[in-house]
């Protein structure tokens, strides 16, 4: 065989080999990242760590959870129960096409103690599949309260990917418990 016809063998059976070994371009890498709005902040008051969280109005009032700017409602609250959160937090988002969300929330502290972090996070329940953030907790002493003696900030921060991607819509918004 002679050089001429070896080097267009040799580079496309590289060629092929480059493009098997890293996936060939497949739809693998998928580019479509989910869309939103911005969340709301949003206040709360406890209930001495008996009771999951009152949400409040921005004038510091309490929502008794029939107003019309009351938000999303736990799917899961019901009036004779104690231990879901009547509010809920929806933080889901849209994509197009057929594609599954997935969703991610991390808490931390804005100016609240660690243990704080620990206990309001082991009180909220979040749906992967939905975005929905709502509150659980069995009553005293395993219902989150805020023992500071002032008001407690935690930053939330949610991200969106559609399954399979590498890129991801992430919002935050406060959370204010007095």
């Amino acid at each position: 065989m002679t050089h001429t016809r070896a080097f267009p063998t040799l580079a496309t059976t590289l060629l092929i080999a480059a493009l098997t070994a890293c996936g060939g371009g497949s739809d693998d890498d998928i580019k479509v990242v989910p869309t939103g709005g911005a969340l709301a902040n949003v206040w709360f008051a406890d209930s001495d760590g008996y009771h999951p969280l009152d949400k409040l109005k921005a004038d510091g009032t309490f929502y008794t959870g029939s107003e019309a700017d009351f938000g999303t409602v736990n799917p899961a609250f019901a009036t004779d129960g104690k231990q879901q959160s009547r509010w809920a937090i929806d933080t889901s988002a849209s994509v197009e096409g057929d594609y599954k969300v997935q969703y991610a929330m991390k808490l931390t502290s804005i100016n609240a103690s660690g243990t704080s972090v620990g206990k309001l996070q082991g009180n909220l329940r979040f749906d992967s599949t939905t975005g929905l953030i709502t509150q659980f907790c069995s009553g005293f002493p395993n219902c989150y309260e805020n023992a500071s003696g002032s008001e407690e900030d935690f930053l939330v921060t949610v991200s969106a990917k559609v399954e399979g991607a590498k890129s991801a819509l992430e919002r935050s918004f406060v959370i204010r418990i007095r």
